[in-house]
C-alpha cells in the first residue's frame, strides 16, 4: 500500500501501462497519453525540477487552466516531496502575489506568455527575482518551458526520484490549496499525502469507475472538487479527458463521450435551461410529446427512487419515452453518460429530478477545501434529492447545539498556512473541525445543508434568519438567475434580483409584450409584476419576519469578473452589499 499519492499513481500506471490515461485536444482533434507515457513524463519533469533546485518541502505554484500538463506538473512537484500550490488562471497580480508570498514559492509554472508576464510582475513586486524561478507550459518568447527542461532524464536522475518517492510519508505536506475567499482574504489550507490518500480510498468505495471509462474534467484544478477528481482519476485508474473551454463543452460531450462528469450546479442548470428553451420553440404537438415523456420520466423516477416496483404499463411508457425523447438528450451528452457528480453549491431539486427522470443520475455531495472535497455524497443506489448524501467511509459528522456541521476523520486538513490562531479557532476542544456550515439530518440519515453561520442575518429586531433557504425558494422561478437576501441590522428583509433574460423575453413575447432592449427588462413594470408575484408566493410559506418586503431588480448579472461571485460561484455578500449600497439603502 502506497504511503504517498504519487507512488499510488505510479503503481496504477504500471498496471495499465498501454491503456489510455489522459485525453487532450490539440490542433482541433483529440489525442491521448497512455498510462506509461504519463508516468514517464511525470518522472522526467520531476527529475528536471530537482536538477534546477526544487527540494523536498519547497512550494511550486501551478498557474494555468485545466490541461493534462497541469496534472503532470502537479504530480512531478509532489514526487520530490515538493508542495503543489494551485492558482486560478483568472488571478491577477494582487492575488497571485499573495499566494507566492504566503506559500514561500520557489517556482511558478505559468501556462502561457500572458500568465508568465503576470507571474514575472508578481515576483518583481515581491522582490523575489533571485529566489523564485518561473517556467511556462506553452513555448513563449524568452520563457523556459517544461518541454525544454524535461528531455531525457538519466538513469541516475530516475534513481534519485525513486529515492525521493520512498522518503515521502503520509504525514508530509502534499499541497497548499487556497480557499476562494467568500468572506475575506484567501488562505492556504495545508493538506498531507495522508489526507489525499484517505479521500481517494474512501471515494473508491463509492465510485468504482473502470480503466475503460472516461471522466470529463473541466473544473479549474485550483477548485478543490476539480483537484480531487484529478487525483482520484489518476490514482484510481479511470481515464481523464481534460477540457478548459467552457463554451466548447456541448461539443466536447459528443467528441469524448464521457461516462461520468464532475461539475457544479450551474453546469446542470444550463443544460436544463437549454432543454427547456428548445422545447418551448417546438410545434404544439412536439411540445406535448416532450411534456408527456418528461411526465412519464418523473413518475418512473419517483417510484425508482423509493425502490418500489414499476408497473408494466409505466415500464412500457418509459421505454417509448426513452426511444422518442431521452435518447436524444443522451446523444447530445455523448451517449454513454451514467452520472453527474455535483458539488460546490446547492443543486435545485427540480434539476436533479429532471436528469434522473431521463435516466442520468445526479449525485450531489458536500465537502470543503479543508477536507480535500467530499465528506458526504449521494450514492447511485442510495440517494435523496435536496440532500448531500451520507458520510463517506472514515468521516464522522455531528451537528452542534447551534446547528453547525462538525467533522472528524483522516481527510481533515493539518492547519491553515501561517495562521496558528485561526487553525486553533477552527477546531473544538475535542478535535472536531468546525465547518461554518449549518445542517441537519433527515430521518433516514441524509445530510441537508441549511446555510452558513457567517451568513445568518440578524435583524434589528433580533430575529435570526438563514438567507440561503429563502434564496433557494426565490431562485426556483425560471425568470430569476440570482437572488441575494439582505437585512442585517435592518427592520425587515429585502432582495436584490438578477434576471434570466432569455426566458423572460420569451415569456413576454407570449403575452404580446415587446421590449426594445434587454436592458429595459429591469425597469419594466410587466417584469416587476411577474417577479413580485413569485416573491409573494414564496412569502406565503414563510414566517412573517422571514418575508421579503421589498425588492430591486439589477440590470446585469452577478459574475466572477464583476466580483459578485467567487470562483466556486458563491456570493461574495460583503462585496455585493457594498457595490449596491445605494440600491439597498433605497429599500429602507
Amino acid at each position: 500500500m502506497a504511503d504517498n499519492i504519487v507512488q499510488a499513481f505510479v503503481d496504477v500506471s504500471h498496471r495499465y501501462e498501454q491503456l489510455p490515461c489522459a485525453h487532450f485536444e490539440r490542433d482541433g482533434s483529440w489525442d491521448f497519453l497512455t498510462w506509461g507515457e504519463m508516468r514517464r513524463k511525470v518522472l522526467a519533469l520531476s527529475a528536471a525540477l530537482k536538477r534546477i533546485g526544487l527540494k523536498k518541502g519547497d512550494a511550486a505554484v501551478i498557474y494555468s487552466k485545466t490541461r493534462y500538463e497541469w496534472a503532470i506538473a502537479d504530480f512531478a512537484v509532489m514526487a520530490i516531496g515538493g508542495i503543489s500550490v494551485p492558482a486560478y488562471h483568472s488571478f491577477k497580480l494582487k492575488k497571485l502575489s499573495h499566494i507566492i508570498r504566503d506559500s514561500g514559492a520557489k517556482l511558478i509554472i505559468a501556462e502561457d506568455s500572458e500568465l508568465f508576464e503576470i507571474a514575472e510582475s508578481s515576483v518583481e513586486f515581491l522582490g523575489k527575482t533571485d529566489s523564485t524561478k518561473i517556467l511556462s507550459i506553452d513555448p513563449c518568447g524568452g520563457c523556459q518551458n517544461l518541454e525544454d527542461i524535461m528531455m531525457g532524464p538519466s538513469d541516475e536522475d530516475l534513481n534519485e526520484i525513486a529515492k525521493a518517492l520512498e522518503s515521502i510519508s503520509a504525514d508530509d505536506t502534499a499541497t497548499y490549496v487556497y480557499t476562494s475567499g467568500a468572506t475575506g482574504e484567501i488562505k492556504g489550507v495545508v493538506l498531507t499525502h495522508g489526507n489525499l490518500l484517505a479521500e481517494i480510498r474512501s471515494i473508491e468505495q463509492i465510485f468504482d469507475f473502470k480503466s475503460d471509462q472516461i471522466g470529463l474534467l473541466w473544473l479549474p484544478l485550483a477548485h478543490v472538487l476539480g483537484r480531487m477528481m484529478e487525483v482520484y482519476q489518476l490514482v484510481h485508474g479511470s481515464q481523464t479527458a481534460f477540457a478548459n473551454d467552457i463554451n466548447r463543452l456541448p461539443k466536447v460531450y459528443q467528441e469524448i463521450q464521457p461516462h461520468f462528469v464532475c461539475g457544479v450546479p450551474r453546469m446542470l442548470e444550463k443544460i436544463h435551461a437549454r432543454v427547456d428553451e428548445y422545447v418551448s420553440k417546438r410545434w404544439v404537438l412536439l411540445r406535448w410529446i416532450f411534456e408527456w415523456a418528461f411526465g412519464v420520466g418523473r413518475e418512473f423516477s419517483k417510484l425508482d427512487r423509493k425502490h418500489r416496483s414499476i408497473p408494466l404499463l409505466l415500464r412500457l411508457k418509459f421505454f417509448i419515452a426513452r426511444i422518442l425523447i431521452f435518447s436524444r438528450l443522451q446523444k447530445r451528452l455523448g451517449g454513454r453518460l451514467e452520472c453527474f457528480i455535483c458539488g460546490g453549491a446547492k443543486l435545485k431539486k427540480d434539476v436533479a429530478s429532471f436528469f434522473h427522470s431521463v435516466g442520468i443520475s445526479v449525485l450531489e455531495g458536500y465537502g470543503l477545501t479543508e477536507t480535500f472535497a467530499a465528506i458526504t455524497v449521494n450514492r447511485k443506489d442510495d440517494f435523496r434529492f435536496g440532500t448531500v448524501g451520507k458520510p463517506i467511509p472514515g468521516s464522522e459528522i455531528r451537528i452542534s447545539a447551534d446547528g453547525e456541521i462538525l467533522v472528524r476523520g483522516p481527510t481533515v486538513f493539518k492547519e491553515y498556512l501561517n495562521s496558528p490562531d485561526e487553525t486553533r479557532e477552527s477546531f473544538t476542544r475535542d478535535g472536531w473541525f468546525k465547518t461554518g456550515d449549518l445542517g441537519e439530518y433527515s430521518r433516514d440519515g441524509f445530510l441537508r445543508i441549511t446555510g452558513r453561520r457567517k451568513e445568518v442575518i440578524v435583524t434589528s429586531g433580533g430575529k435570526k434568519i438563514v438567507p440561503t433557504m429563502i434564496e433557494e425558494a426565490l431562485s426556483a422561478s425560471p425568470y430569476i438567475e440570482h437572488v441575494m437576501v439582505y437585512g442585517d441590522e435592518r427592520p425587515y428583509l429585502t432582495a436584490l434580483i438578477t434576471l434570466n433574460r432569455s426566458k423572460l423575453l420569451a415569456y413576454l413575447r407570449k403575452l404580446g409584450v415587446h421590449s426594445d432592449s434587454e436592458s429595459d427588462l429591469a425597469l419594466s413594470d410587466d417584469v416587476r409584476r411577474v417577479i413580485w408575484k413569485h416573491v409573494e408566493e414564496v412569502n406565503a410559506n414563510l414566517a412573517s419576519f422571514e418575508t421579503i418586503k421589498k425588492m430591486e431588480i439589477i440590470d446585469s448579472s452577478f459574475t466572477i469578473d464583476g466580483g459578485e461571485l467567487t470562483p466556486t460561484l458563491k456570493f461574495r455578500r460583503n462585496f455585493i452589499a457594498l457595490k449596491y449600497r445605494r440600491l439597498i439603502d433605497s429599500m429602507y
